[in-house]
């Protein structure tokens, strides 16, 4: 049928809400019993604040998704562009989405008159990095711990 873009409806976002506890154990490489709850709080979180996910559809079939909000830059207090959340379902992978997905939100940040987009990576995903890299995301700083 053709890939396309479109808001999430209830569907989907029931959809995204299932797959909330893999999608976060993979960004975080942190493997518990309330990643689901954790991962749906931080949507609904978001979502108050008018964040939205952009689907990526083969006919009815969600192949990925990508969550568009907002946040102020720490040192000018400007507002910017905030990627929470970028997904592609397993089947998918492997096929470009995640670069489709990221050129559509920076087009949807574009329109919303942002001129700045930022996101938060884990160092451990060194492939959606190298992503982010291609695609012309910079360092900004480091989030750095210690165990102790």
């Amino acid at each position: 049928m053709g890939l396309q873009f479109k808001e999430a409806t209830e569907a989907e976002i029931e959809e995204i809400y299932e797959l909330a506890g893999e999608n976060r154990k993979e960004a975080t490489n942190h493997d518990s019993e309330d990643n689901r709850q954790k991962m749906i709080e931080a949507y609904e979180h978001s979502a108050k604040y008018n964040a939205y996910f952009l689907c990526l559809m083969d006919g009815e079939t969600l192949l990925g998704w990508i969550q568009i909000d907002k946040a102020i830059e720490y040192l000018t207090g400007e507002e910017i562009g905030w990627i929470n959340d970028l997904y592609v379902k397993m089947p998918y992978r492997g096929n470009g989405y995640s670069k489709l997905l990221i050129e559509e939100a920076i087009k949807e940040f574009r329109n919303l008159g942002y001129s700045d987009v930022r996101l938060n990576v884990y160092a451990h995903n060194e492939k959606a990095m190298a992503l982010y890299e291609k695609m012309g995301f910079k360092d900004v700083s480091k989030f750095m711990k210690i165990s102790i």
